[in-house]
């Protein structure tokens, strides 16, 4: 019977067979996806632009901690390690990924240190802990964002050049998106903004591309307090600068922003540098730049 079959089925079966399994196994290997996890979500953002209709970026750290003095979990040593590409801000930055960086076998991007090789006008920018190297917050600079995205296309075309026409158009596009995004946000803050305090120093980067300058920090640190010196020093600045805005993050300590604005007629207004509530897409950084934009336009 088995021999009588074969007779039947002949050359053209075993054909059409072996094509059968020859097409699974393309259509296995063109499922394969590169793996990006950026550490932090405003990285992701400008990744997921980059990575848009070929795969989702994935992300490091969980919503609402910063890369200040995080600990790393197990759960986030399988991450690192299962990832094809790693975009990060470097050792500096984020000495907790120095250890399990070197045990990884796919490819990393330090997106900082490439930044401060291509971008020297902000070297020695302020002063404070995390301003030893320079501001690392380079997610908040157009020029910057645009550079990690002109980065992370080489890179992934170099890992993945099936779909390296794609990368370049998501490259295209996103460069569009954020020259539109620039554009309007400059015609937006062309207005004067009254002199205002930040929760810490983390906006360099936006604060030089656009003409602004705070007049205040309550910390270096998000981490950190500053003690009952420190507050008087603050609430005898805000009355000598005439401050009429408070930019606090979702760290800051309420108390804090209570003992400044009480017998000062300030406004306050909420900042988030991670972009926590951002929604991840291939728009998200320009819409995290825009609401940044607009927070500070708020200051009147």
């Amino acid at each position: 019977m088995i021999g009588r079959w074969f007779s039947i089925v002949g050359s053209k079966g075993l054909m059409a067979l072996c094509l059968l399994l020859l097409t699974s196994v393309v259509s296995a290997q063109q499922k394969q996806t590169i793996n990006v996890l950026a550490s932090i979500k405003p990285l992701q953002l400008i990744a997921q632009a980059v990575t848009h209709g070929v795969t989702s970026t994935q992300v490091l750290l969980p919503p609402g901690v910063t890369p200040h003095d995080y600990a790393l979990k197990p759960s986030d040593l399988k991450k690192v390690y299962a990832a094809d590409v790693l975009l990060w801000l470097g050792s500096e930055i984020e000495p907790y990924l120095t250890k399990p960086v070197k045990m990884h076998h796919g490819t990393q991007l330090a997106a900082w240190q490439l930044s401060r090789k291509n971008e020297s006008e902000h070297q020695g920018h302020h002063d404070g802990h995390h301003h030893l190297y320079g501001d690392p917050h380079i997610w908040f600079g157009p020029k910057e964002a645009e550079r990690v995205a002109k980065d992370l296309t080489q890179l992934l075309i170099t890992l993945d050049d099936g779909n390296a026409l794609r990368y370049q158009q998501n490259l295209t596009d996103f460069l569009a998106r954020l020259a539109v995004t620039d554009t309007k946000i400059k015609t937006q803050l062309a207005q004067t903004i009254p002199n205002y305090m930040v929760a810490h120093d983390a906006y360099s980067y936006f604060e030089n591309h656009y003409g602004l300058r705070h007049a205040g920090v309550i910390s270096d640190n998000p981490e950190s307090k500053p003690g009952a010196k420190g507050l008087l020093m603050l609430r005898k600045m805000i009355v000598e600068e005439q401050v009429k805005c408070l930019f606090m993050e979702p760290q800051t300590d309420p108390r804090i922003v209570s003992i400044l604005t009480e017998g000062h007629a300030m406004q306050v207004y909420s900042l988030d540098p991670m972009a926590t509530d951002i929604e991840l897409s291939e728009t998200g950084y320009e819409t995290f730049l825009q609401a940044a934009a607009d927070r500070f336009v708020q200051c009147h």
